[in-house]
């Protein structure tokens, strides 16, 4: 009994963590950026890391100066990724 509790538990977790990775969009190096309000942003120069290896944040040159963008506001577009931030709010990065 308590085996089959123990697995079902498992189950679920992995499944949880394959769910919230298929959502996940695909964060790479050079790939373009706009806001949630439709300016473009730039294009990633780095892609930050955790110790595990999953994107933390991106790296962008954005008006003459290194700005990070939480990996978590990130969202797959059409061509590229789309911030949840407005222009205004990544100025103030």
């Amino acid at each position: 009994m308590k085996f089959s509790f123990a697995f079902a538990a498992a189950l679920s977790l992995s499944l949880s963590a394959a769910a919230v990775a298929a959502d996940a969009p695909l964060i790479k190096d050079r790939a373009l950026v706009k806001t949630v309000d439709g300016r473009k942003v730039g294009f990633i120069d780095r892609v930050l890391k955790n110790a595990a290896g999953e994107p933390t944040g991106v790296q962008i040159i954005y008006s003459g100066r290194f700005v990070v963008i939480p990996a978590t506001t990130l969202s797959a577009a059409e061509k590229g990724l789309v911030t949840s931030l407005t222009a205004k709010e990544v100025n103030k990065l």
